[in-house]
């Protein structure tokens, strides 16, 4: 499935809700990959819409 189609179907079920998303944040490998895991497959039951899985890069300027 194409992973903007799941996107937008969220938002838009969200919409028929009338309620906020509400997106996380987390960089994966932080603290550690066990920790990371645990983090992003809690994050749904927690209430979590979407999630933002950003990888680290050394260069801060070309992250994101």
């Amino acid at each position: 499935m194409n992973p903007n189609s799941r996107l937008a179907a969220r938002f838009a079920a969200l919409k028929t809700e009338n309620r906020p998303a509400l997106v996380s944040y987390v960089t994966a490998g932080d603290p550690d990959m066990a920790t990371s895991q645990r983090i992003l497959e809690g994050l749904p039951d927690a209430g979590v819409d979407v999630i933002e899985l950003g990888m680290p890069f050394s260069d801060p300027m070309a992250d994101g």
